[in-house]
């Protein structure tokens, strides 16, 4: 095999390993040219390190080291556990409350209606597009209101609620393609406003609202039809979260209760710790549903077994809206009452137990 020499560093700099006063010389033939492991009589000392990058790894694999020589940090592929957390986002373009969400993540946004003057009573009709840091005008609902809002930020639905002008409730329903507002047929729910609301375009749920009622609507893209009744009355200011499926619904003012959905009925399930009527909400199924503000400034987290305290807003707030289509590990809070209307936007991000890019020293 011929000679091979080794190199052994005894200095370590902030940079890394420093080789140049370190022992070398060519390794004895006999350390190399075994036949087998077995026989091998001595091994060298190794002088060693991480692995030097300028950036880290794209692809790391679990358990992966190395030395990170922009940052002069050693970085590992490690398993660890990050909190969930809320972080200032772009500012909305209409100051209000009560605006409607077809959600999918924070970055990924798309708000419409709601309540835009405080003192008085006025609805608008924008709606608005979100990529992660910025908010752009979209063509305007054809009635503006505090609709019931489900979907995603290109296949949504927008139904009944308070309209203006005049004040009072409607029943229209529109449907929106990413592009264009279209007309489509009636919630056949007259009187229901500020209800819960989750799903996609052509498999939606809306629940509970003002006046209290133990009614509900399903959705199948064309028709709106009586749904499975409540176990509880659901008020003003109801949330729900998830798909046709699996959701979940909060109960509204002033009740804590709170309902799973199962995709044929209503289930009864444990009460929130703290009442959170007009408060936001986010949540893909009914293991996993995240109810946000209208608490002193945090959010509760369920977790299909029980409730845990969450992140905390960054501004304290409540008159929002569900973030249909968002999941507990990525949501928006869009625009609300502090008690006067705000146009911030907030993205939250959940906690998190997996492998992550962690720097180690």
């Amino acid at each position: 095999m011929g000679a091979r020499t080794r190199g052994i560093a005894n200095n370590i700099l902030s940079d890394g390993l420093d080789a140049t006063d370190g022992l070398s010389g060519a390794l004895p033939s006999s350390n190399i040219t075994n036949a087998s492991v077995t026989n091998v009589t001595s091994t060298p000392s190794i002088g060693g390190g991480f692995e030097k990058v300028a950036s880290d790894p794209p692809s790391p694999t679990e358990g992966d080291i190395w030395y990170n020589t922009t940052s002069n940090t050693v970085k590992g592929y490690v398993f660890a556990t990050t909190t969930a957390s809320f972080a200032s986002g772009g500012t909305y373009p209409v100051t209000g409350r009560q605006v409607a969400q077809a959600t999918t993540s924070a970055t990924s946004g798309f708000a419409f209606g709601g309540v835009n003057a405080q003192p008085g009573v006025s609805r608008t009709n924008t709606s608005n597009t979100y990529d992660g840091t910025t908010w752009t005008g979209a063509p305007t609902v054809p009635q503006g209101a505090n609709h019931a809002g489900f979907g995603t930020p290109t296949a949504a639905v927008a139904a009944g609620s308070n309209a203006y002008p005049p004040i009072g409730t409607f029943d229209n329903a529109y449907s929106w393609d990413g592009s264009t507002w279209t007309t489509a047929n009636p919630m056949n729910s007259y009187g229901r406003t500020n209800s819960g609301a989750f799903g996609t375009q052509t498999a939606g749920i809306v629940v509970g609202g003002e006046p209290a009622q133990t009614t509900s609507r399903e959705y199948d893209g064309t028709s709106f039809t009586a749904g499975p009744a409540t176990n509880v009355t659901m008020s003003g200011g109801s949330s729900g979260a998830g798909s046709a499926a699996s959701g979940a619904a909060l109960a509204g003012n002033p009740s804590t209760q709170f309902e799973e959905w199962t995709g044929t009925a209503w289930t009864a399930s444990t009460a929130s710790p703290t009442q959170n009527a007009y408060g936001f909400s986010a949540g893909q199924d009914s293991d996993n549903f995240l109810s946000m503000g209208n608490l002193p400034g945090g959010s509760m987290l369920w977790n299909g077994t029980s409730w845990s305290t969450d992140a905390v807003l960054s501004t304290v707030r409540g008159s929002g809206a569900p973030n249909s289509g968002s999941t507990v590990s990525s949501a928006l809070v869009v625009d609300g009452n502090t008690p006067t209307n705000t146009n911030l936007t907030e993205e939250y991000t959940g906690g998190a137990s997996e492998a992550q890019v962690k720097t180690l020293g």
